[in-house]
């Protein structure tokens, strides 16, 4: 029976050493990778929250048969859905009929962008790249008139400029930067922009 070979299942100690050290290299390589991509991931999802903020507002006109409108506040870094604008189609006066029957526009929810760490309202200074004609005032990275943009009933927003109702950037500390527009059309579309080092894609 001296010839006969024991096998034995598992692993040797030498093999599991190996084999950790394998995974420590891999995760040692791909922490800078994270640490680009991390300020960029959070500055898309930043913008894309904004887009989806028009498209509800937007929806909730329609379907309220009503105003319905987004207040930018770029000092507070946050922005806020206001609906059931009063008879006088003006934001904050007597008249606005609030939720549950409120003296004051109805407040839909306020985001804030602190729930994305670095980013802010601006454009890292890429805003004119654009190729079109600015609607307001971008120093505070919202071109909307007051910072506000307001929905109609018909899901339009207004007024325009050269078919451009008014846009959004949002910037980050690493350079990058995003912007949502709103174009004038009858579906008033809402689009999302990166800058992608040398143009807005």
């Amino acid at each position: 029976m001296r010839g006969i070979m024991r096998r034995t299942d598992g692993l040797t100690i030498i093999e599991l050493v190996v084999v950790m050290c394998i995974l420590a290299l891999m995760v040692l390589i791909s922490i800078p990778n994270i640490g680009r991509w991390l300020p960029r991931y959070r500055l898309r999802s930043a913008i894309r929250d904004v887009a989806s903020t028009m498209q509800l507002a937007r929806l909730g006109a329609i379907k309220d048969n009503n105003q319905w409108a987004i207040q930018f506040d770029t000092n507070a870094q946050s922005y806020t859905i206001l609906g059931n604008i009063g008879p006088d189609e003006t934001w904050g006066t007597a008249d606005d009929v609030g939720y549950k029957g409120d003296a004051s526009p109805w407040t839909l929810s306020t985001k804030g962008l602190a729930d994305y760490p670095n980013v802010s309202f601006g454009d890292n200074g890429y805003g004119s790249w654009l190729g079109i004609p600015l609607t307001g005032d971008l120093s505070d990275g919202v071109t909307f008139n007051n910072d506000r943009v307001e929905f109609r009933p018909d899901g339009t927003a207004g007024p325009d400029v050269n078919g451009i109702v008014g846009s959004v950037y949002l910037q980050n500390n690493r350079g990058d930067a995003a912007c949502a527009r709103i174009r004038y059309t009858a579906t008033g579309a809402i689009e999302v922009l990166h800058w992608d080092g040398s143009a807005w894609k």
